[in-house]
């Protein structure tokens, strides 16, 4: 039974994928959605969400802010995938000691 009172360690690779994945999924959407606006929307609609901040951002930055959550998700995602075998050994013993003394 000892081996059923193994602690596994986690990974923190998948603990940062999450975040990471998050905001990727964030950026692409919101970069998506202003450039769907920007081909298919008519000039009044074109021309309203021209000045927001966010839309500014993304014209100028998007590119490359999706480029680099890419190649985090990417480093993110190897390096869970190679250190996944040893965090999975490294476990500590959490069987409770059991007192043979008393019968």
């Amino acid at each position: 039974m000892a081996g059923k009172n193994k602690k596994k360690w986690k990974n923190p690779f998948y603990v940062l994928l999450i975040p990471a994945g998050a905001v990727f999924c964030v950026t692409a959407f919101a970069y998506g959605f202003m450039a769907f606006q920007q081909v298919n929307a008519g000039r009044s609609a074109a021309l309203h969400n021209v000045d927001h901040p966010l839309h500014t951002w993304l014209n100028t930055h998007g590119s490359k802010a999706i480029l680099i959550e890419l190649a985090v998700l990417a480093v993110l995602t190897i390096g869970a995938i190679t250190t996944d075998s040893w965090w999975a050994s490294e476990s500590k013993d959490i069987e409770p000691q059991i007192n043979t003394d008393e019968r």
